[in-house]
């Protein structure tokens, strides 16, 4: 049987279905600019609510790594108050060491900075993970995950991982089918970040098992590692690729997101 969400709720689990959150964040003013999205649209009286029924019902966790795990209301109370919002105020270091809060016209600040240690963020627990796949869908094989790192000349190291590389399939949206599905993303991403990959760095391989998300862990996926260099500057870089946007891949693999 399908799991009944409030849209608060499933905001909330769908939010964190591939890396944790900062619970402090879910009060931000910016928060549907940082996420890409519509916000939770909840009252901060309702988000501390809701929060308490998922971590009540064994959904989520929460947790910091210097305090440890959160229950209550009132520790959820606290979590939303970690970190001071920077539209409106800075954070003062007296003299004596204590902070204060103060206005953006005072004195220039000494900002003290934020021990990360001290942030409580939040997840998915296998429950609540399994709760959110019956709702949402996801099509595993076309998950796809990786980043970037810098290296010491001009140009960036990539990994990417996919559940199926070889995944073939059509759509109201695409009619072709996918040859490789993780060369498409390669190829739009190149396309729509102005990248050029360097053909002689591609590497492939399987990963197994493969820790998909920091709550799912899947039998493998095919892994590739490659350089890239930027060419925003170059004209006629690269012919439109053949998928429309790279939202397309995001939208595909979850059936509701």
């Amino acid at each position: 049987m399908e799991p009944r969400f409030t849209r608060g709720e499933y905001w909330l689990l769908e939010t964190v279905a591939e890396h944790e959150f900062e619970v402090c964040a879910l009060i931000e003013s910016d928060l549907e600019s940082f996420l890409g999205k519509r916000g939770h649209g909840l009252t901060r009286d309702a988000l501390v609510e809701t929060l308490h029924r998922l971590l009540s019902s064994g959904l989520i966790y929460a947790k910091s790594e210097m305090k440890g795990s959160i229950s209550t209301k009132e520790h959820i109370e606290l979590a939303l108050e970690e970190r001071v919002s920077w539209d409106t105020h800075h954070v003062f270091i007296s003299a004596d060491g204590d902070v204060e809060l103060a206005p953006d016209e005072s004195k220039p600040p000494r900002i003290e900075p934020v021990d990360v240690r001290k942030i409580t963020y939040y997840g998915l627990t296998q429950e609540g993970g399994a709760q959110w796949e019956a709702f949402a869908a996801p099509d595993w094989q076309k998950y796809i995950a990786g980043g970037s790192q810098p290296d010491e000349s001009e140009y960036e190291v990539w990994e990417l991982i996919c559940g199926d590389k070889n995944w073939r399939g059509a759509d109201k949206d695409w009619p072709e089918p996918v040859q490789n599905w993780l060369e498409e993303y390669i190829e739009s991403m190149c396309f729509y970040s102005q990248m050029e990959v360097i053909l002689e760095s591609v590497e492939w391989d399987y990963v197994t098992p493969w820790q998909a998300t920091y709550w799912k862990q899947l039998d493998g996926g095919d892994r590739v590692r490659f350089r890239c260099r930027d060419k925003s500057g170059a004209e006629n870089f690269k012919p439109i690729p053949s998928f429309p946007d790279m939202g397309y891949f995001d939208r595909l693999w979850c059936a509701w997101r």
